[in-house]
Order: C-alpha cells, then structure tokens, then sequence
C-alpha cells in the first residue's frame, strides 16, 4: 500500500518485506540527514557514508493500516514475526509508564546574554533504540501543534548504506527518486517497542492492531 510517496509491499521473490522511500522530498515524512542531524539536499550534494534516512513512521488505524501497521501485518502474515514474538514484546510494555508520562520539554537559563537577550536553551527528551547493524529508532517529544501538552514521535534512522540501490555513496540523487529499505525482524520488534513505550494513545491503538493482526 503507498502512502504518499512511500509504500509497503511484499516482496515474493525473496519472500520479505519492503519498504519505497522518497528521498529528495525534503518536506516529507523521509529525510536523509547527515550523521542523523543535518538535513542533505540529495539533489545538490553528494552522498557519503555518513548520511541516514530519516523515516517519521506512523502506523494508520485499525481499519486501515499504514506504514508500521502494514510492514507489522506482512511479517506476521507470512512468518516473519511469530504470534510469541509479538506477544513477547507486549507482555513487556503494556503495563510500563510511557515516555510521555515521564518526561518533558523544558527550558535552561545560561547565565549568558546576546545583545540583551538572554540565552536559554530548550532541552528536548529521546529516547533511543540502537541495533548492532547500524540502524537505530529515535522517540521524540514535541510539543502538540494545536492543542496543550506533548506528543511523541517515532523515527527510524536507516544507514544509507543499507538500501537499495547500493550505489547511492558519491552521487546526486536522480530526480524523484526513492530507495528501497529491507526492514530486519529486530527492526519490526524493535519499532514495535517504540510505539508501546511512546505514549498512552500509541499503546492502545498499537494493542488493538496487534489484536487484528493475530486474530485475522
């Protein structure tokens, strides 16, 4: 299914699931940063070994699966996440405070002033999710666009080395071009952690598609 530009199929011929991915659409949900901090114009700068693919993933809803919900659904549908993997992982986070109840944005004087004005700094909490591969998820708090308190966000940092095609270190990006990323069992787990421990909303809607996922 595509979302945007972004879509989640499975791939028969080596039996796994993929994932597109734009990556010269700076104002969409994918980003390729360098180091995983400065944003890279793909068509103006050449890419290096550096840089990662910056994937604020969402999961849709019940009725309709997106992005995480898809890539979650095709990996139990056809084996590669078992019902005790799922189970596993859920039994860990369904009873644990969520990083929004724990944590907060907040503000720090620095004692020091430019032209007058007082230097502050904002501190903003992440909680971060390594793997031995090079991948890593970032959950981010926020503050909420149009309403009061937080929100937390998902990213998942793909090393550019680890999609296809594999010869994007030294080159432009093409015009409109995407990338495909082979998310590993550890990577579906692992964000299925992510969005356990984020949020209390994240929580319940990840429990309920876990529910229609293993009982379809």
């Amino acid at each position: 299914m595509m979302t945007g530009d972004i879509s989640v199929f499975w791939d028969e011929s080596e039996n796994t699931v993929k994932c597109k991915l734009p990556i010269t659409s700076p104002t969409s949900k994918v980003r390729v940063k360098r180091k995983g901090l400065e944003p890279v114009a793909t068509r103006q700068v050449k890419l290096c070994e550096d840089d990662y693919i910056e994937w604020q993933i969402s999961y849709g809803e019940v009725k309709k699966l997106s992005e995480f919900g898809e890539i979650l659904a095709l990996a139990y549908k056809n084996g590669i996440v078992k019902k005790d993997d799922i189970n596993e992982v859920k039994k860990e986070f369904e009873n644990t405070k969520t990083f929004e109840e724990l944590y907060k944005i907040s503000r720090e004087e620095t004692g020091k002033d430019y032209h007058k004005f007082k230097v502050l700094y904002e501190k903003t909490p992440i909680l971060r999710y390594e793997f031995d591969d090079g991948h890593y998820i970032d959950i981010v708090l926020r503050h909420k666009q149009r309403a009061v308190g937080y929100q937390a966000m998902v990213y998942i940092y793909i090393p550019i080395d680890k999609v296809e095609p594999k010869n994007l270190v030294g080159r432009r990006a093409n015009p409109r071009e995407r990338v495909v990323w082979t998310p590993k069992k550890e990577h579906i787990l692992g964000l299925l952690k992510a969005f356990l421990i984020a949020s209390k909303d994240h929580r319940n809607d990840m429990i309920k598609i876990i529910e229609k996922i293993t009982q379809s």
